[in-house]
């Protein structure tokens, strides 16, 4: 897009900015000879961006990129050019926090570990609830401290708060007092600043109580429409909760119901909880923090499929184990099980090792389905990089064990021909379990299409462009 612009020739300082950001991400990518041309590239692009300007955040960006690309040298004599330019007052406006930020990396690049740890306290006051820019600034300054050979974590007491994934039984004593306490205990340790999960009658529903309480934005993942889960996994336990339920609905920074889950089921509670996992590690990554799991079960209960997936991921769990609770209330879920459809408008050839399940063709259609969502996406990246050109529908939700493959496909057809060349279009937020199952392959949301099923939001991959991520 940059190129057809007709950027790439152009000598505006913004310009030249935008083309070393690009040739830095591309650099970062790759290995060897092609990292070391890119990054060069990209610092000098930088340095173009500035000329004899006091222009500090072209400057700082051109001293760092040197230090990536091992010319340590040059990025130590910018990194003190920026800081004479500092201390003279005479540099572009800059927002308080950046030209903070901008000494602190300056002062990390010359290996002056306290005195950027003192500057980017003083960033990070002049703007506490900047999250995303602090976000951008630590991740920087980490790959600086690993090519220095420090502990990555010198900066970590100034990460945002982490990001939370609850989850727990349904049913509580009427009396809350000892799970208040134990609950209390876990959220003073975690400290989270966003949470996410269900909103159950029992558990879910105290935790995000607390949560709120103390601050923390609440993201909410039901696996079924509002409505229908309302019904049975919190009305049905009596009115109490379901007057909780409908306050903290409307107290909810985010609300995410999976619509297309064919009523409740196992199958649509395991896709519910891979999708708030997968937006809890989402958020956390974006915010350059961490992520944690807090579960609540009975002394008896067996770790459910994706508190697995996510212990072996490595990630963290706060376990909060109860000795008295009430038991959940049964034949209330329905029989389903997972379906992912790619989908595509023209003939899809035979991948070796392919586990699709069926094969079907519609009018003007091909469809492969699959039982295990990662399958289906290792294939549909299978299929992006024998066809360059290809467009790709991903669909993935919970069907009745009778519904006709043809009508799974539905939507993943309207997502192939609204896929750009070259790429995998998917229904978001349901493709957000990726980030927990699959975490090499990164879809971005990318707003919504207009389709004979109403407006569907949806999130895009780019096989062919999309390299190892630093």
């Amino acid at each position: 897009m940059f190129e057809d612009a007709g950027l790439s020739a152009s000598s505006m300082p913004e310009a030249l900015s935008l083309k070393g950001r690009i040739l830095k991400d591309r650099g970062l990518q790759v290995q060897g000879r092609e990292r070391a041309q890119l990054l060069g590239e990209a610092q000098k692009a930088y340095l173009q961006a500035a000329g004899d300007r006091p222009a500090t955040y072209p400057l700082i960006n051109a001293a760092t990129i040197a230090f990536l690309n091992d010319r340590s040298e040059e990025a130590r004599g910018i990194a003190r050019r920026i800081l004479d330019i500092l201390s003279s007052g005479e540099h572009e406006a800059e927002t308080r926090y950046w030209l903070a930020a901008t000494e602190a990396e300056a002062r990390l690049l010359l290996d002056d570990r306290q005195g950027s740890r003192a500057a980017l306290e003083r960033a990070m006051q002049a703007a506490p609830q900047a999250w995303e820019d602090h976000a951008v600034t630590l991740r920087q300054f980490r790959r600086i401290l690993d090519g220095l050979g420090h502990a990555a974590d010198y900066f970590d007491h100034l990460q945002p708060p982490p990001s939370l994934y609850f989850s727990g039984i349904i049913g509580l004593p009427q009396d809350e007092t000892e799970v208040r306490a134990r609950l209390d205990e876990a959220l003073d340790e975690i400290r989270p600043g966003a949470v996410f999960g269900a909103l159950a009658a029992g558990t879910d529903i105290l935790v995000a109580e607390m949560a709120q309480a103390r601050g923390a934005h609440l993201h909410v993942v039901l696996p079924t429409p509002l409505t229908r889960f309302r019904e049975v996994s919190v009305a049905d336990y009596g009115a109490s909760w379901a007057e909780r339920f409908d306050r903290l609905i409307e107290q909810a920074d985010v609300v995410e119901a999976l619509d297309t889950n064919a009523d409740l089921s196992k199958a649509a509670i395991l896709n519910g909880s891979r999708v708030a996992m997968g937006l809890a590690l989402r958020h956390a990554r974006n915010l350059a923090t961490r992520a944690v799991a807090l579960h609540v079960s009975r002394s008896t209960d067996a770790a459910g499929c994706p508190e697995a997936e996510w212990r072996a991921r490595g990630l963290p769990v706060r376990e909060v184990v109860l000795a008295e609770s009430l038991p959940a209330r049964s034949g209330c879920l329905n029989p389903a099980l997972n379906r992912a459809i790619i989908a595509s408008t023209e003939v899809l050839p035979v991948i070796p090792g392919s586990r699709s399940v069926a094969e079907i063709t519609v009018e003007g259609a091909s469809m492969l389905a699959f039982d295990d969502l990662a399958a289906a996406l290792k294939h549909a990246v299978s299929l992006s990089r024998a066809i360059p050109d290809v467009r790709l529908g991903l669909d993935h939700r919970a069907v009745t064990p009778d519904e006709d493959l043809e009508l799974s496909g539905e939507l993943a057809i309207l997502l192939a021909r609204a896929a750009p060349p070259g790429s995998i279009c998917a229904s978001w937020p349901q493709i957000a379990a990726l980030d927990l199952i699959a975490p090499d392959h990164r879809f971005e949301s990318a707003g919504e299409i207009v389709t004979t099923l109403g407006d569907v939001p949806i999130g895009l991959y780019c096989p062919q462009s999309s390299r190892s991520r630093s």
